[in-house]
């Protein structure tokens, strides 16, 4: 007997959604195209619960083939539908063509989000923090003068009460062995930051063309999962714990310490060349981090207990990639990724949902999507034992 049966309906504007009933609980994956025809869609559940969107969308009427903007909305769960949007970027900009230069959402304890964002003519990072209640953002700021050598994919922002932390790689393009990861953090909600800090290991490299992710975890330290570029082909899923006995890591300064986790074999790559790589943290009910990435064209999740696994064989032969992760209250596990992808196409969208002790519960998407273009999709939970999806 089946442990999970799917159900479809169609809604207008394009949005779809399934759900299905286990035999012991009820959950429902509402499953969206980003609105507004928008791409690169990034989610982020909040500690009150809240499910924030935010995404790129094309100028009707721009000079450029790719001119746009970034805007934030929230998911209403009642209506099944979002909010109306809010414009991020205070000035438009190129949509960036690789999945690796995406832009990174964060929401501190106050309400205020917080978005940065990379842009590759001018080689610089933007910031910038919407109001308590989201309702406007901020004229965006440059946020790397010091360590700017060499960036060349999306940096990512997290979040705790009021400590904001922007995260990046950088360093000399031809020696990708000596590059590393560096930091700047606030302790008054993205107010003011303190200075760039040098935070990853020189010896690791970093991957130039992949981007990384980070997130604090219950013990209020910051976990960052970046590629590096050990030798130039070690390109190994890193997990580095920041931590300090300082009441914030902003405080810290040289008394910042640094942890890597031991590498786990599916967390290691031997490649030369460099694989344009996403990951993605997600947060569970008890405050654990999960994580998913990429290792040689395949997705791998890392649980809450440390181990990591692939996920499910793909379709063809053929690599998966930009995976995003959510993981309900119940223990759930929705992995989302693209297949059959390009530098510019955004392949198949993909999904897996596992029950709270690892096994793969008998559903699936039962319409197949086309990922737009320089997209991919993203997941959050949602409600108490849901899941959104957005491609």
């Amino acid at each position: 007997m089946s442990q999970f049966n799917s159900r479809v309906l169609t809604f207008a504007f394009g949005v779809v959604a399934l759900w299905g009933i286990s035999m012991t609980a009820q959950s429902e994956v509402i499953v969206m195209r980003t609105p507004d025809e928008g791409v690169q869609p990034r989610l982020v559940t909040s500690a009150d619960g809240g499910v924030h969107l935010l995404y790129f969308k094309k100028r009707l009427s721009a000079p450029s083939a790719r001119e746009g903007n970034l805007y934030y909305r929230q998911f209403d769960l009642k209506t099944r539908s979002f909010g109306l949007p809010v414009k991020v970027s205070s000035s438009a900009f190129d949509l960036q063509t690789f999945a690796i230069a995406r832009a990174g959402m964060a929401i501190d304890g106050g309400g205020r989000a917080h978005v940065m964002w990379y842009l590759s003519r001018e080689g610089k990072f933007l910031y910038a923090r919407s109001d308590a209640k989201r309702k406007a953002f901020e004229d965006q700021r440059s946020v790397v003068t010091e360590f700017s050598e060499g960036i060349d994919a999306g940096g990512d922002v997290a979040a705790q009460g009021d400590q904001i932390a922007l995260i990046w790689g950088a360093g000399a393009l031809s020696a990708e062995q000596e590059r590393t990861v560096y930091a700047r953090f606030s302790n008054d909600g993205g107010a003011s930051f303190g200075p760039e800090l040098r935070v990853g290991n020189k010896d690791l490299g970093a991957c130039a063309c992949c981007s990384l992710a980070a997130e604090f975890d219950q013990q209020h330290r910051l976990q960052i999962a970046y590629r590096s570029a050990i030798d130039g082909i070690g390109r190994h899923m890193q997990r580095l714990t920041l931590f300090s006995d300082s009441p914030s890591l902003a405080e810290a300064g040289n008394r910042l310490r640094g942890e890597y986790a031991p590498l786990q074999e599916s967390q290691k790559w031997e490649i030369s060349s460099c694989p344009l790589s996403t990951n993605d943290f997600a947060i569970d009910s008890e405050s654990n981090l999960w994580l998913t990435f990429e290792t040689a064209a395949r997705v791998i999740h890392m649980g809450s207990d440390g181990l990591a696994k692939a996920v499910t064989e793909p379709s063809s032969e053929t690599r998966q990639k930009n995976p995003a992760i959510a993981v309900n209250s119940t223990g759930q596990v929705l992995t989302v990724w693209g297949e059959a992808i390009s530098h510019s196409k955004g392949g198949t969208l993909r999904a897996q949902l596992e029950s709270s002790n690892g096994e793969l519960l008998d559903w699936e998407l039962p319409i197949e999507q086309t990922i737009p273009n320089y997209s991919f999709p993203a997941a959050a939970a949602v409600g108490e034992e849901d899941f959104l999806l957005v491609w």
